[in-house]
C-alpha cells in the first residue's frame, strides 16, 4: 500500500487481488445480501485510491482498510436503509464433513440460528465478533477502526459474544418448544 500511497496505481491491482474476499466475507457477513457486498467491496477499493494519502506507512494495513470499509457500509445503510434478511437460505451455507445427513441437517439448523442471533445484535456488537471472530483480526487492529483502547475492544467483544451467546440460548430453547 505504501507504494500505492506515492502513486504506483499498478500495485493496486494485486492488493484486489488479496484482500477482496475478505472484504466480501466482511460485508456479507454483516448485511446477508451478495449484491450489496459486491457492491462494497468495489467501492473501498475506489476509496482507497481516492484516499490513499491518508495510509501513513508502518500503520496496519487492516486496521486502515477496515475502517474505509466501515465507513462505506455506514453510508450504503444510511442511503439506502438495508433490512437485514429475514430467510437463512440467503445465508451462507456451510458443508458439512460428514457425511450422515442427520448431522447436516442439524448443523443447518444450528448454523441458521447462529445467523439469527448474529442478526439481532445490535449493529456496533455485530461488527465487533465479525471482525474479531471472522476476519480474524486483533483487538489492537479492531481498536484502531473502531478509536477504541485494545483493553476497551477486549471487553467489548466479550460483551458481545455473551449476549450473542445469550440471544442464541434463547432462540435453541424456542426452537425446542
Amino acid at each position: 500500500m505504501t507504494a500505492v500511497a506515492r502513486g504506483n496505481l499498478s500495485d493496486m491491482s494485486e492488493l484486489y487481488q488479496r484482500r477482496h474476499k475478505s472484504l466480501f466475507r466482511f460485508f456479507f457477513r454483516l448485511t446477508g445480501k451478495q449484491t450489496a457486498s459486491e457492491d462494497l467491496t468495489h467501492d473501498v477499493f475506489v476509496r482507497m485510491i481516492r484516499y490513499r494519502h491518508t495510509y501513513t506507512a508502518g500503520d496496519s494495513f487492516d486496521a486502515w482498510m477496515y475502517r474505509i470499509a466501515r465507513n462505506a457500509l455506514s453510508d450504503q445503510v444510511k442511503k439506502h436503509r438495508w433490512e437485514l434478511p429475514t430467510e437463512s437460505s440467503e445465508m451462507e451455507k456451510v458443508e458439512s464433513s460428514r457425511p450422515d445427513p442427520f448431522e447436516t441437517y442439524a448443523k443447518q439448523q444450528d448454523l441458521a440460528l447462529l445467523h439469527r442471533a448474529m442478526r439481532e445484535l445490535p449493529e456496533d456488537k455485530r461488527e465487533l465478533i465479525v471482525l474479531s471472530r471472522f476476519q480474524g483480526l486483533s483487538y489492537e487492529q479492531i481498536g484502531q477502526i473502531v478509536g477504541a483502547e485494545t483493553g476497551t475492544v477486549k471487553v467489548r467483544v466479550f460483551r458481545a459474544m455473551k449476549e450473542m451467546s445469550s440471544i442464541y440460548a434463547d432462540l435453541q430453547r424456542e426452537k425446542a418448544s
